[in-house]
């Protein structure tokens, strides 16, 4: 059950909305983005897996992924479990390069016999997923998106 989603975007880079659906067996998320700029080069992301414990949330699970590199690191599977799961439900992907225009994802959720879902124990949790860009010759990455869902397993 999702309970909650928090995200930000950098207006230099897209818009997007999310918003959590109440469903009656559970809740699904909706995402809607608009990419301004073809990004073929310098894009990150890190997935984090929180869990509740004693009132606060520890981390479980961390995985860095360069999206945009010719070389596979031989990274744990949660990127391309995700990934596949995300594509199941509109045309997001973490798959470069990634080209201006509209993307989605209607009603997404993960079954309760998912291998990602079977592998934590019930309680509270939050997924962080955090989308970062760096310009060619650049030192810094600028900030994509962040997005964070919160969800319990009964």
């Amino acid at each position: 059950m999702i309970t909650k989603v928090d995200y930000v975007s950098n207006a230099d880079y897209l818009t997007m909305q999310v918003r959590v659906n109440n469903e009656t067996e559970g809740s699904t998320v909706d995402v809607d983005g608009n990419l301004f700029l073809d990004v073929s080069q310098g894009v990150s992301v890190a997935i984090d897996l929180d869990s509740k414990m004693d009132g606060e949330y520890m981390t479980m699970i961390g995985t860095t992924k360069e999206l945009c590199s010719a070389e596979d690191t031989g990274m744990d599977p949660v990127v391309p479990l995700l990934n596949d799961e995300l594509q199941k439900f509109g045309n997001l992907s973490f798959n470069c390069p990634f080209q201006k225009g509209y993307y989605r994802v209607r009603r997404f959720r993960m079954s309760d016999d998912h291998m990602l879902v079977k592998m934590v124990p019930p309680g509270e949790y939050i997924v962080k997923m955090d989308l970062q860009h760096q310009q060619p010759n650049a030192t810094d990455k600028n900030p994509v998106f962040k997005l964070s869902f919160y969800f319990e397993i009964s």
